[in-house]
């Protein structure tokens, strides 16, 4: 049942960017938990793990989320720039 709910999300993360698409810092699995919390969904961000790690650069990645031991969901982010 929340898998199917967190299937439905588009995850948008905005950071700050400096020149062209890399990031100020970068954005990692703490960060996509508090986007899941924004929209509703508490997943703690130890159940969260980010394509290659830390995310330095604009652009889509996947993630996948450990719901239980049998259930893991595959979901696409993105991360946009901020608005200045």
């Amino acid at each position: 049942k929340i898998a199917d709910a967190i299937k439905e999300l588009e995850i948008k993360i905005t950071a700050k960017t400096g020149d062209g698409s890399k990031l100020f810092g970068s954005v990692n699995n703490a960060n996509v938990a508090e986007a899941f919390a924004a929209a509703g969904h508490d997943i703690d961000k130890k159940f969260i793990k980010v394509q290659g790690g830390n995310i330095k650069t604009l652009g889509k990645y996947n993630t996948t989320v450990r719901l239980h031991r049998a259930v893991i969901v595959e979901l696409p982010i993105e991360i946009i720039a901020e608005a200045n």
